[in-house]
């Protein structure tokens, strides 16, 4: 697993968020033509509406007012303006100042809404604004969560350097809370060598540099199963010195840590040490849970996982995902995921 971010965590505004996701898109142009020509159609086809076409056009025998030309080829414009919010609403005033920037009779322009849900706009609204932009211009709505999956199924599994970045840059969203889903997503990573220490101090491990997304829950994997599952109340990137028994904290996402907390993560990191040589001291983080429960969602197909997977536990569920942690860990038991 690298531990190069793509997209850099600072604190951030908009405009952060905005540069991060227009790179996300230059990148994948770079990568391939035909990948952002796809992800362009799924981006248009969630709005009904007909994708644009990018492609080289090869033609011949093209008469001008003076001569025929034996071969000529083009390439039809695309014109994509991005607006970013990190809320639900976008400001009708603003938007309707953005129609400057297109112009009347110019093919393949789209104006694209990219915010936390995929249809920020009211009936009305979106009537208003089409009328407000030039009438060759294609509006087009959609979320962060929406971007990062129809950047994943434009790719395919041998992608993998596109589908690192597209990974990080969910991890990215996912760190300044603009995932819906991450309430009722699962992170799933192995812990076979761990899984004791995972279970006895009710925590996971990880070097600080690996990106995450900050799913809700976190599911201990070991021998082809989830068998344990936990709500995540911290994540802590600290020092740990097992001579003093001490914890240095580093970064905390959460309230301050407890006496318990820390006794947990001294415990977790002699436990790593004694049983696999594995040195905790510096450069790991350590998610901690607010509660525990056994359950058993197996993995069905063979052999065990590579790396890290979440689960959208409605989908998993077929439906509303229990509140209560035992009930969850009881609903899980029984399914399967391959």
């Amino acid at each position: 697993m690298t531990s190069v971010h793509y997209f850099p965590r600072y604190s951030q505004p908009e405009n952060f968020v905005t540069n991060n996701s227009l790179l996300l898109l230059s990148r994948l142009y770079e990568f391939s033509r035909f990948k952002f020509e796809r992800l362009l159609g799924l981006l248009c086809a969630a709005n009904d509406v007909d994708p644009p076409d990018v492609s080289l056009q090869f033609s011949q025998q093209v008469g001008t007012s003076a001569s025929v030309v034996d071969g000529y080829v083009t390439q039809r414009g695309l014109y994509l303006a991005v607006e970013t919010k990190l809320h639900e609403h976008f400001s009708m005033g603003q938007l309707k100042r953005h129609a400057s920037i297109f112009r009347e009779g110019r093919e393949q322009q789209f104006l694209l809404l990219l915010g936390t849900t995929e249809n920020p706009l009211s009936d009305k609204q979106r009537a208003d604004l089409v009328k407000a932009i030039p009438r060759d211009v294609t509006l087009l709505c959609t979320s962060f969560e929406a971007l990062i999956r129809f950047g994943k199924q434009c790719l395919s599994d041998y992608d993998e350097e596109m589908l690192a970045l597209v990974a990080d840059f969910e991890a990215f969203c996912s760190g300044e809370k603009l995932l819906s889903t991450d309430q009722f997503t699962l992170f799933a990573p192995p812990c076979s060598r761990s899984y004791e220490e995972n279970i006895s101090c009710q925590l996971y491990y990880c070097p600080a540099t690996w990106g995450r997304r900050k799913a809700r829950y976190l599911g201990i994997y070991a021998n082809k199963a989830v068998r344990a599952i936990g709500t995540v109340a911290k994540v802590v990137e600290c020092n740990v010195d097992l001579e003093r028994d001490a914890v240095e904290i580093l970064n905390l996402d959460g309230a301050p840590l407890t006496g318990d907390e820390q006794a947990r993560i001294v415990r977790a990191a002699r436990a790593a040490a004694q049983r696999n040589g594995w040195d905790l001291s510096t450069g790991n983080k350590f998610y901690l849970f607010e509660q525990m429960a056994t359950t058993h969602f197996e993995k069905t197909s063979g052999g065990g996982i590579m790396g890290h997977r979440y689960f959208d536990l409605k989908k998993v569920l077929g439906g509303p995902v229990p509140p209560d942690l035992a009930a969850l860990a009881l609903a899980l038991r029984g399914k399967r995921w391959e």
